[in-house]
């Protein structure tokens, strides 16, 4: 085969433009920026892993994408509308350069025995923080803040939320506010501190008052108040959006 056909961009670019009359329409269906999409309908990129993806979305066969040979005869997608998108492309930041410090700490966890309150068995973790279990990545964005540390879940009870297993980045600068997700470090029963602020709880604040502050967990499913006197102190699960900026 010869002619405007040759190169994978010209197929490509031929095959979308039976259905897509703007590229930039279609590199958002397909979820790529326009700059992104248009360097493969110019050659200036190859597209072999996204030969598949892009043969389903324009209705013709991958190896005539990749490899060329006769025409398809497939009819030309239909497109009607372009789907609306219920979120806006972001790009994340290098930090101007700056590189990634492997130094927040991770402390050592494990899965405490349930914790009464109001009669109800409220999973609890008990958190080490004399034991550093490793090391993870500082994003540039949280240089200089040495408030922040990293611990990972045990146990179901915030799932599908913090699933078992999966770390999770705390500040203590920062107080939970209601609507956040936070680490309570629990006296014990008596009032006092002693070991049972190695006790902690991974809740979602649903609210506060003088006396009292009402948590959340997923599963089960419950709210219940811990009382003032038995929390040592609050701190703050970072969100994606903190880490990011």
């Amino acid at each position: 085969m010869s002619g405007e056909h040759d190169s994978a961009g010209q197929r490509l670019r031929w095959a979308r433009e039976r259905g897509w009359k703007e590229a930039a329409d279609f590199a958002r269906v397909a979820g790529l920026n326009d700059k992104t999409y248009r360097a493969y309908e110019n050659d200036q990129n190859g597209y072999s892993k996204r030969a598949g993806e892009f043969a389903k979305l324009l209705n013709v066969p991958v190896e005539w994408l990749l490899v060329g040979g006769p025409y398809p005869n497939t009819a030309p997608p239909i497109v009607d509308e372009i789907p609306e998108q219920n979120a806006l492309v972001f790009r994340m930041e290098d930090g101007g350069g700056q590189r990634m410090h492997r130094d927040v700490p991770i402390y050592g966890t494990a899965l405490g025995a349930d914790e009464i309150i109001d009669g109800e068995a409220i999973e609890q973790t008990t958190l080490n923080r004399a034991e550093v279990t490793e090391y993870r990545k500082r994003p540039p964005i949280l240089n200089g803040r040495a408030d922040v540390y990293g611990l990972t879940v045990q146990g179901s009870s915030m799932s599908p939320l913090f699933k078992d297993g999966r770390t999770v980045l705390v500040e203590e600068r920062k107080r939970p506010a209601i609507g956040d997700d936070a680490v309570i470090y629990m006296r014990g029963p008596d009032g006092n501190d002693g070991e049972q602020i190695e006790r902690v709880l991974i809740k979602h604040v649903v609210g506060k008052t003088a006396s009292h502050v009402e948590l959340e967990q997923y599963n089960p499913a419950k709210t219940f108040k811990l009382p003032m006197e038995r929390v040592y102190r609050m701190d703050r699960v970072l969100t994606l959006d903190d880490i990011i900026g």
